[in-house]
């Protein structure tokens, strides 16, 4: 079996796209807000759980001898 590599960044990305993009059509009217806030919830919830598994880069600590 291969293994999928998974591009956080970019999945993090989308999300946030397709958020603002439910957001705007929810604040148009009540009746779409209400539609949307289960998709928003747990979209919300998907894009933390990925953006939590962005490591950031490891700084190297520089150190001067002398």
């Amino acid at each position: 079996m291969t293994t999928r590599i998974i591009d956080y960044p970019a999945l993090v990305k989308n999300y946030d796209n397709m958020i603002e993009t439910l957001e705007y059509d929810s604040m148009r009217s009540g009746g779409k807000a209400k539609l949307n806030a289960d998709a928003l919830f747990n979209m919300l919830a998907l894009r933390d759980r990925y953006a939590a598994k962005i490591k950031a880069p490891i700084k190297k600590e520089v150190t001067k001898n002398g």
